[in-house]
């Protein structure tokens, strides 16, 4: 053998040797050391006080959902009945290319309104005010005199 291998076979028992007295010796030796105690440190809990600020009220999101007509639909009269759901105690302007109807909804949200239509595309807008806000949404109709 030669003389590195002879001294790291030695190197390695020493260290394992020492690792097992620590290991065999080692609680009764932690015993007759003097107790070392950690002192016991407490926070104060902060309570949480009390938010002076009021708490914001829930409010009704607006809603205006348009039943009639369908989107790209196709007319064959020269007016058309808007129809749909918006919140109580609004006012529904509908807007056409020609003219324009104010409805108010039913006490359960319900309403419906006519207006006149032109020849081709005919975007209506429908708007819902309601205390100093607006929703409004929008659907194409189309008008032709053409049979089908």
């Amino acid at each position: 053998m030669n003389k590195d291998a002879l001294l790291a076979t030695l190197i390695g028992f020493g260290i394992g040797l020492l690792i097992m007295g620590l290991l065999l010796v080692g609680p009764n030796l932690s015993k007759s050391l003097p107790h070392i105690a950690l002192p016991n440190i407490s926070l104060p809990k902060f309570a949480k006080r009390p938010s002076t600020a009021p708490s914001p009220t829930p409010t009704i999101p607006q809603s205006l959902t348009i039943d009639s007509p369908l989107p790209d639909s196709i007319e064959l009269e020269n007016s058309v009945l808007v129809s749909g759901s918006a919140s109580p105690g609004s006012v529904v302007v509908i807007q056409g290319l020609l003219d324009e109807t104010a409805v108010t909804p039913t006490d359960d949200g319900k309403f419906a309104g006519e207006v006149l239509l032109k020849e081709g595309v005919n975007e209506l807008i429908i708007t819902m005010h309601k205390v100093d806000e607006a929703t409004s949404q929008s659907v194409s109709v189309y008008y032709t005199q053409e049979e089908f």
